[in-house]
């Protein structure tokens, strides 16, 4: 027994080595994917002559970001942020990573919470960090970096603090599936414990019959508390009370109820009476007749939703699409197969139309030609870019000639579209090309040729 007992822990820690092993491995692949980022933002940097093209420094490095997010199928903002991280990663917590002792989970905690602090203050503490780090979970270690710095630099802490609760404070707006989103807000310990509570309190009022679980419970209370209303509970009892229509599926008590539907106009019989529940001596209304009589009866109109007695069947033959199912997908294909034609649907940006018409001539768009594209087009149309439209330029897909209004782009629907600053000036500096094609896809071609897809928003 104590032989198959060893055996079978020698084997456990084997396996155990083989799971920390790999993780090391990826660890250290990540680090070493940001090192190539580094290597490639600094050699797209410094391939082009800034004072002969008129393309700054800073347009090469927002170029080559946009190039990366875009390869990687991510957001400026995503890459730069983990360019920048990596770029100021001290000497001893960039070795633990590359040899995959950190992962970039750990690295991003201690980088966040060791920002700003005083060099002197970051070298004093930076080994303790890295022992604390090898043995306590990311969001313990972040409170565990704070402590260290607290202890070792009491008056920058406070100041810092300070300084955090007035300018950090931020809400960011995540559109999620199914017609969903995620509102996350940055404020100070204080006032996400003071709304915490709030939110406790409207939930402890809540009967136990309540069918919600308590996630659905706490996000129903936030949504209750923003319209200044109360938290109603949805047990049985409390929606019969109410008036409201109770769920079937919903306990009452503890205990399961079935409530019927009720009954609307479509139940009634031809003489205008409905019938109740449970009976059945109420008289029948009349047969509803059929498609021969209807047939027989040219003064009897067909249903709403009943097709044409000569109508022919309808067509369920599949058609094949070039490239592939997806709008993407045929239009790279299309595209890809010969790049230098021309795909884009309105080449001259007139819009198919001969005429300008009313403020087409004008560069700035009207409020409602502008409200109409916002709509439109929710974010920024640079793909992967979660910029909303609202704090975006109103952007010419066909460059609006100042010169000569006629010739150039016009101001129009079709031709106008959202572009977030930095992704409007790397057009504007001619980095980044733009063509709208036909069903609404907007081709991209960055600095490289590379081709990138927007489809239109539903």
């Amino acid at each position: 027994m104590g032989l198959r007992e060893s055996t079978w822990m020698a084997d456990d820690h084997c396996a155990l080595a083989d799971v920390l092993g790999a993780r090391r491995t990826i660890n250290a692949a990540a680090a070493s994917e940001l090192a190539l980022m580094d290597d490639y933002v600094h050699g797209r940097t410094l391939c082009a002559s800034p004072w002969d093209t008129g393309v700054t420094e800073k347009d090469l490095y927002s170029s080559a970001i946009c190039e990366l997010a875009a390869a990687m199928s991510s957001t400026f903002a995503a890459v730069h942020n983990k360019l920048q991280m990596w770029r100021q990663l001290r000497p001893l917590v960039r070795n633990s990573f590359i040899d995959g002792s950190l992962d970039m989970e750990r690295v991003k905690t201690i980088h966040d919470h060791l920002l700003h602090a005083r060099p002197e203050t970051v070298v004093a503490i930076e080994a303790e960090v890295l022992k604390a780090a090898a043995e306590i979970a990311p969001g313990t270690l972040g409170r565990e970096i704070d402590r260290l710095l607290t202890e070792a630099d009491p008056d920058w802490d406070r100041e810092v603090r300070k300084r955090a609760a007035r300018t950090e404070k931020r809400i960011r707006v995540r559109r999620r599936a199914r017609g969903l989103s995620s509102l996350t807000a940055v404020m100070t310990d204080g006032e996400a414990d003071e709304q915490l509570s709030r939110i406790g309190a409207e939930v402890s009022r809540l009967h136990p019959e309540d069918p919600r679980s308590d996630d659905q419970r706490r996000g129903d209370a936030q949504t209750a508390l923003m319209r200044g209303e109360a938290l109603l509970c949805e047990c049985s009892t409390c929606l019969t009370s109410r008036g409201d229509v109770a769920d079937p599926e919903a306990p009452e008590h503890g205990e399961p109820v079935a409530v019927k539907p009720e009954r609307t106009d479509a139940n009634a019989d031809a003489t205008g009476e409905t019938a109740t529940e449970g009976t059945s001596s109420a008289p029948p209304g009349p047969e509803r007749p059929t498609r021969e009589q209807l047939d027989k009866s040219p003064t009897d109109p067909l249903p709403p939703d009943a097709p044409p007695p000569d109508a022919p069947p309808p067509d369920t033959t599949t058609r094949s699409r070039p490239g592939g199912g997806t709008l993407i997908e045929r239009w790279r294909a299309i595209v890809e197969n010969n790049p230098r034609a021309v795909h884009a649907l309105h080449p001259d940006g007139h819009g198919g139309m001969t005429t300008p018409p009313p403020g087409a001539l004008t560069y700035a768009p009207s409020r409602a030609l502008a409200a109409q594209v916002r709509a439109e087009h929710p974010y920024c149309l640079h793909p992967g870019c979660n910029v909303p439209s609202e704090r975006c330029d109103l952007d010419h897909i066909v460059e609006f000639d100042r010169q000569n209004p006629e010739r150039g782009g016009w101001t129009i629907q079709t031709n106008i579209g959202p572009r977030c600053r930095l992704h409007h000036n790397l057009k504007t500096r001619k980095l980044w090309r733009t063509e709208l094609l036909p069903e609404g896809v907007l081709h991209i071609v960055d600095p490289l040729g590379n081709h990138y897809f927007t489809a239109p928003t539903l």
